[in-house]
């Protein structure tokens, strides 16, 4: 395996729609290969999850993991918003390092994709693995966080963490999870 290089915001592969995955490519021992990259790069860089076009593959492929679980592989996704009810959170990026931003995203989604063997993969997520979906799956379509974000909420890291959020979540607001990863 191999650990591949970020890219950071100005870099035009974050800009362009990523390419579908075609069935017959994703059994390959190239695309697998890929995979196995693409996870331990978010590992390496303590991802909560990374998306192919940060990692220069103008491909409809991410990779994310909940908590402690198993990192989950979405091939060719689509996001349905189950509910048109938001949540705002502050989120990072590996591609926009040491910022975060507040940004609102749909609270339950369902997502349709492949799996990386290429079966048909559906579920609803809620809450923070539905934002952490949401984002990596934006990189897809070429928008990056920062991009829903209020642009009054961002603060460098640091900062952030030594005087809080900018603009404070209200309790309503909040997806009860700790939204400070970088993905």
């Amino acid at each position: 395996m191999a650990v591949l290089h970020v890219a950071r915001m100005g870099n035009p592969v974050l800009r362009k729609v990523a390419e579908p995955v075609p069935r017959e490519v994703i059994r390959s021992r190239p695309f697998q290969q890929f995979c196995d990259d693409l996870l331990e790069s978010m590992l390496e860089h303590d991802g909560t999850g990374l998306a192919a076009p940060q990692v220069h593959e103008s491909v409809r492929v991410v990779v994310f993991r909940v908590e402690d679980g198993d990192p989950m592989f979405l091939v060719n996704p689509t996001i349905t918003p189950i509910t048109e009810e938001l949540r705002a959170g502050y989120e990072g990026c590996l591609s926009v390092p040491n910022l975060r931003g507040k940004v609102e995203r749909w609270l339950h989604i369902r997502v349709d994709a492949l799996d990386r063997q290429g079966k048909p993969l559906a579920f609803e997520a809620h809450g923070w693995p539905a934002r952490i979906v949401q984002h990596e799956c934006d990189h897809l379509d070429g928008v990056l966080y920062v991009d829903r974000a209020d642009p009054r909420s961002l603060a460098f890291l640091p900062e952030f963490r030594r005087f809080g959020p900018p603009i404070p979540l209200a309790p309503s607001e909040s997806d009860d999870e700790d939204d400070e990863d970088e993905s």
